[in-house]
């Protein structure tokens, strides 16, 4: 018996049309103008609705027989956000956003991700006065310098080789101190659910001799996390970033992780050199490359399948502005 036919991109896409926008769209629809509605008339908040759509599919060669050729994925997000209260120095923010995504393709096929998911992507309070910041909830906790590799993503759950590589939120606290228009100050809280445990940091970002300059410490217990990189091992976390420009971007970002395993430690490194341009092709054709480094003891807990404790890899990204 020959290969099974395998069907065609477009039929793909009808399928996710008719499985995630009939079905998914409406009930996301309903839960957030309910929201809106609720924030508009019963609180009088100043509220917007925003969403997005988007959608693509990656060609996978050499898959085994019976998967198919093309991982599509499709997303939709809608949200709710604006000023619930302003005093005369304080104001109350707020964001309340859900996604969903429908997957089809080898990687759904391999149980790698879920057909359906469906969360919030942000759900968050901020107390703000312009100097200090206090957030809770769902929000992002992301920074560095880093594109395409982060290693200071202590909370990035993007799969960067999927169709759509972006991290939903991480339900945490985070005070923010502006010391000036350049610097800041701020530290985060994210339960562990395990045991009452508690991910704690603590980050500094400013400008040194003409560098957009930060460094960050955190401690992460064993959680129950799961979604979370790391989330079944006890590290001391410690990194840095540095970014400039001149003629080209150019950036770096590390990371050192300290395992403890009962009384003893053992270390592993993370970090990515990087460099951009943009060419006067176009609406601007912009190159962006970006060399990453993983290096780790012996000790130090493997997850690589094959093995590997020290890793390098190459990343390259293009895109080009279409204007309409």
């Amino acid at each position: 018996m020959g290969r099974p036919r395998r069907e065609s991109a477009a039929f793909y896409w009808m399928e996710i049309f008719k499985r995630f926008f009939l079905e998914t769209i409406s009930r996301i629809l309903l839960l957030l103008l309910l929201v809106f509605f609720v924030c508009v008339d019963a609180w009088a908040f100043d509220s917007s609705l925003e969403g997005r759509v988007k959608a693509g599919s990656v060609y996978v060669p050499d898959v085994p027989t019976g998967f198919k050729d093309f991982d599509s994925e499709a997303e939709l997000r809608l949200g709710v956000l604006g000023n619930a209260w302003k005093g005369e120095r304080w104001q109350l923010d707020y964001e309340m956003s859900a996604d969903a995504k429908q997957v089809d393709g080898p990687s759904e096929q391999a149980s790698l991700r879920k057909e359906t998911d469906i969360d919030f992507f942000r759900a968050w309070l901020r107390l703000d006065n312009g100097q200090w910041s206090l957030r809770g909830g769902r929000q992002k906790i992301l920074f560095g310098s880093g594109a395409i590799y982060r290693p200071l993503g202590f909370f990035d759950t993007r799969n960067v080789t999927g169709v759509v590589p972006e991290t939903r939120g991480v339900d945490g606290v985070r005070v923010t101190h502006f010391l000036d228009e350049t610097t800041s100050v701020e530290g985060w809280l994210v339960p562990g659910k395990r045991d009452d445990h508690l991910i704690a940091g603590l980050r500094w970002e400013g400008i040194l001799f003409g560098l957009d300059t930060g460094v960050a410490a955190q401690y992460h217990p064993v959680t129950d996390l799961e979604k979370l990189p790391d989330f079944a091992q006890e590290l001391y976390q410690m990194g840095y970033h540095l970014k400039g420009e001149y003629e080209v971007g150019f950036w770096t970002e590390g990371r050192l992780d300290i395992e403890r395993k009962g009384a003893s430690r053992h270390l592993r490194f993370d970090t990515v050199f990087g460099t951009d341009y943009t060419f006067n092709v176009g609406e601007g054709l912009h190159v962006l490359l970006e060399y990453f480094l993983s290096s780790r003891e012996d000790e130090f807990t493997l997850l690589d399948p094959q093995g590997d404790r020290t890793l390098k890899q190459l990343g390259l990204l293009i895109d080009q502005p279409v204007g309409i």
